[in-house]
């Protein structure tokens, strides 16, 4: 993905494994009890970032723009930890649903300017400005009490 190249650092393109799969493997969110959650499971996810991997479906695996917005996933989580990671996606997606979740609208916001803007800019410089500017809550279980 030539194109990836000219949003992302070498380093980070280097250093993000990509699994393909059938069918994309989705924590056991039902156990949390929370129902926003256990829906989850149940979708066809296109893909997932984990850590340091991202899991693209099969049928997906030439499209550039899952794999720039499941990279942009990586970033928030290197920038935020995994902990605050998944706290502020988890809280985001109880409380605003799955596409409102900051997390997501940020992914979705950056993959829409990949798609429809030739030139190319700095995610990680945009993503660590625009994190930078959140408020401490959204990391605050004390938001879905």
């Amino acid at each position: 993905f030539e194109r990836l190249k000219r949003y992302y650092p070498q380093d980070l393109l280097h250093r993000v494994n990509r699994v393909i799969v059938d069918r994309c493997p989705v924590p056991p969110l039902a156990n949390t009890g929370i129902p926003q959650l256990a829906e989850i499971e149940t979708w066809d996810i296109k893909g997932i970032p984990w850590e340091n991997t991202i899991f693209i479906r099969r049928d997906l695996k030439d499209w550039d723009a899952v794999h720039f917005h499941e990279l942009l996933h990586i970033v928030q989580w290197e920038l935020l930890g995994t902990e605050r990671y998944l706290t502020a996606w988890a809280i985001g997606t109880i409380t605003r649903g799955y596409r409102d979740n900051p997390l997501e609208e940020m992914a979705f916001r950056h993959q829409s300017r990949f798609e429809t803007q030739e030139k190319p800019y700095s995610i990680v410089k945009e993503v660590a400005s625009e994190i930078s500017a959140w408020p401490d809550t959204i990391f605050d279980i004390r938001e879905i009490a």
